[in-house]
């Protein structure tokens, strides 16, 4: 499954054992709070670029992959009100797929700690029909979760192929925080751009017509959305 960074109890979903459940859709994004940054796939570059910036970083298995940046913060961000909502102009994937996720044998599952999901949401959405088949509701949240993990999977091998042709160079921001004391942040990876010039022919015709070379732009373009977060966490 892929990383859980804020569910505190996930439990496959069960069609006997939550045959009454109806969930809300997540508006308070407030479980998010501690976290500065967010795993992003591929197809997510363009929107997130505009004001988030898209950056590289390794798992414990060493392997490449994208995130975005949330905040030039050790710990949490400042891209929600006090009331929870969300104050940027693109919420990652990653975010607004919970509280539901997919293991990896395709199994749904999601965070039974989750308040607004269960037998008592009058308001909310079934999850199921009196049938016991899948919601219209369900079928679009399963939808979704088989997209994204289709998208991770595709990026995931897209940074492989980044890996294996040494194109990522270390990236090192400073910033002065609030208090007025220097952060450094490492452990960040960018593409180099010159090294992507001299791609072969093949490689970068390869990745263009898979809309890949586009990728790998807007996430160079990204990389000015760092001043954009700066004054908002400033002015936060």
């Amino acid at each position: 499954m892929t990383e859980l960074l804020f569910y505190k109890k996930p439990v496959a979903l069960n069609r006997e054992q939550h045959k009454d459940f109806k969930f809300l859709p997540a508006k308070n994004f407030s479980f998010t709070n501690g976290i500065n940054s967010v795993p992003l796939t591929g197809i997510e570059f363009f929107e997130a670029s505009r004001e988030l910036p898209v950056l590289f970083s390794k798992d414990s298995s060493d392997n490449y992959f994208p995130l975005a940046l949330l905040s030039l913060m050790n710990n949490g961000h400042k891209l929600i009100s006090d009331e929870g909502e969300w104050q940027s102009s693109y919420v990652p994937a990653f975010i607004r797929r919970y509280p539901f996720a997919l293991t990896e044998e395709g199994t749904v599952c999601f965070d039974s700690e989750y308040v607004q999901i269960g037998a008592d949401q009058e308001d909310g959405k079934a999850l199921f029909t009196e049938a016991g088949e899948n919601s219209e509701s369900l079928t679009n949240v399963v939808s979704f979760l088989q997209q994204f993990d289709q998208s991770t999977k595709a990026t995931a091998e897209f940074s492989k192929q980044l890996a294996e042709l040494d194109l990522f160079k270390p990236f090192t921001i400073q910033v002065m925080t609030a208090e007025k004391k220097p952060l450094r942040m490492e452990g960040l990876y960018v593409i180099d751009e010159a090294k992507v010039a001299k791609l072969e022919d093949d490689v970068v015709l390869k990745w263009f017509k898979s809309g890949q070379l586009a990728w790998i732009y807007a996430h160079l373009h990204s990389l000015g959305a760092l001043r954009h977060l700066s004054k908002k966490q400033q002015e936060a």
